[in-house]
């Protein structure tokens, strides 16, 4: 199924380069992005024997953050000038949407990358064991689960976007932007705008709901295979602070209270993992600035403003006082009242 997506995808997108632009020989990453090619690309071996001469703070960083080719590419666009002229004018807004075709491009390319490297990591995962059993068991690196989990669902993203690109082209940003189609699009070629602006989204939605009344402690939640037992204001907290439900259920006044109990045990579960995972790798410290704002909102928690040293705090804190509560309890409070070590 993903190899039929993504070849639809590419041959949908070669059809409006006029070129295979998505081969390696005529198209190169930019060099943020080639420099971060998958360490596993050209061999099996664990991240941690491969480059085990490394200094420690560098061995922890390459286990703990998954490549850059997982994340969108730079986009670079030209300025808009003072007193042009309408031809200077149409010369800027063809560079315009020249830069964005370039920046889609390049973040296709980094993922048909990343799916060539995907069967190897694959491959290394023993049989009957999910990538969050291996993750657990020493197998993979924290690196190594989300290379998985980001390209195989920007995998399925990937034949719904061309579709989109292929009927728009240069003008994708601003339907992706205005139709609220965010979702459709590979983590790889997402735009900064559109990341800001679902964060924005994200943090009002979250701060509405904190106002509207939360529980301040989920009590008898401490147990997570107890998530179908929890109070509906709860669970319908604990869904819009980590985006499980879209915001138009919340505007038709029909909560999907039935569908949410198993959302919210599938993210306590990938969190729960990847708590693990970061304390074992080193700590949030080693986490870069992206992949800090990546995982502090994956457990609902607001980026927009601070410091990359506030969120590796917040973020140390939240590790920390997983030692004293459960996920829920600590999603369900701000991080001034939750307990302390």
């Amino acid at each position: 199924m993903l190899l039929s997506g993504q070849t639809f995808a590419l041959s949908v997108f070669r059809s409006r380069t006029s070129q295979n632009l998505l081969s390696p020989q005529n198209h190169k990453l930019p060099a943020s992005l080639a420099q971060a090619v998958y360490p596993y690309s050209n061999s099996s071996k664990s991240v941690t024997s491969e480059h085990k001469n490394l200094p420690p703070a560098q061995q922890a960083s390459l286990i703990l953050n998954p490549p850059a080719s997982t994340l969108a590419p730079p986009l670079s666009l030209p300025t808009l000038g003072t007193n042009l002229s309408a031809k200077e004018k149409l010369k800027f807004y063809y560079r315009t949407g020249r830069s964005y075709i370039t920046f889609y491009r390049t973040g296709i390319v980094a993922l048909w990358r990343n799916f060539k490297v995907l069967r190897q990591v694959q491959l290394r995962i023993p049989r009957g064991l999910s990538a969050e059993q291996a993750l657990r068991a020493g197998v993979l690196s924290r690196s190594d689960y989300h290379f998985l989990r980001r390209t195989r669902s920007d995998l399925f993203r990937i034949p719904f976007f061309a579709l989109v690109l292929t009927i728009f082209g240069e003008f994708t940003p601003l339907v992706v932007i205005f139709l609220g189609l965010s979702g459709v699009v590979p983590r790889t070629c997402r735009i900064p705008r559109q990341i800001d602006g679902a964060r924005e989204k994200a943090e009002a939605r979250r701060g509405k709901s904190f106002r509207d009344g939360t529980i301040s402690s989920a009590g008898e939640t401490q147990d997570i295979q107890n998530v179908r037992k929890l109070p509906r204001p709860v669970i319908l907290h604990v869904g819009r602070s980590l985006g499980l439900y879209s915001s138009l259920w919340d505007k038709i006044g029909v909560m999907p209270t039935l569908l949410l109990p198993r959302r919210i045990q599938k993210a306590v579960e990938r969190i729960d993992v990847d708590d693990f995972a970061i304390e074992k790798g080193g700590g949030a410290k080693y986490l870069s600035e992206e992949e800090l704002k990546l995982a502090a909102g994956e457990r609902g928690l607001d980026v927009i403003g601070k410091s990359r040293d506030e969120i590796g705090s917040v973020l140390g804190m939240w590790i920390a006082a997983r030692k004293l509560t459960s996920i829920i309890d600590l999603v369900c409070r701000r991080p001034s009242a939750w307990p302390r070590v």
